[in-house]
């Protein structure tokens, strides 16, 4: 018994010194930390939180920005259908007036190409002989180349003419009298000659 006692408070002492052992081979790899390293390090600690806040502002402002983005995208294409539809509108508008504007030429010409043809299709009058015309007094008072008939019209040859007679009235100033001519009904060759007078004076 005493020599397992012995044993076993041998085997004690012997791990006690491996630990001192091992405590002094850590101390060996793992130096002090030094009063400078942990000033470095509370400042980096600082740095990190200074940037983890100007990272969450940055993402704040990007979900505005995106917030903003999207708005404008809608009016964007808000408008793009309202001009879309406005465009539609007015070209609607003006292809009714080009609907309704092109029969008109048509029209006119089915209207002017009647009077045409009835131009072209009027008879010409055949050519008369100058010969068997006669100078016609008609009722306003011209004289009018006409064939020979029998009619209440006063033939004068191409030589007569109508003279002026000239008076004066009871005031004594002249005055031009005008002459009436008394139609009758004569013949073909009862015509009226330039040197006979068929006037009648009003004074008589």
């Amino acid at each position: 018994m005493a020599q397992k006692d012995a044993r076993i408070r041998f085997l004690e002492r012997e791990l006690a010194e491996r630990e001192k052992e091992m405590e002094t081979m850590k101390d060996l790899e793992q130096p002090p930390v030094q009063e400078a390293d942990d000033e470095r390090l509370r400042d980096l600690e600082r740095k990190v939180r200074e940037l983890e806040a100007i990272v969450k502002g940055l993402m704040e402002e990007v979900l505005d920005v995106k917030s903003v983005t999207m708005k404008i995208l809608r009016d964007i294409d808000e408008r793009r259908k309202a001009a879309a539809e406005t465009k539609k509108a007015g070209l609607s508008l003006k292809a009714e007036p080009r609907i309704m504007a092109e029969p008109r030429p048509a029209h006119t010409a089915d209207q002017k190409t009647p009077a045409r043809q009835a131009a072209q299709r009027a008879p010409v009058p055949d050519p008369v002989d100058d010969r068997d015309l006669e100078l016609i007094m008609q009722n306003d008072g011209t004289l009018r180349p006409e064939a020979r008939r029998s009619s209440e019209y006063i033939v004068a040859s191409t030589g007569s003419g109508i003279a002026a007679a000239k008076g004066r009235g009871k005031s004594g100033k002249p005055s031009e009298r005008k002459l009436f001519v008394e139609q009758k009904k004569r013949p073909i060759d009862d015509v009226i000659q330039a040197d006979e007078d068929d006037t009648v004076d009003l004074d008589r």
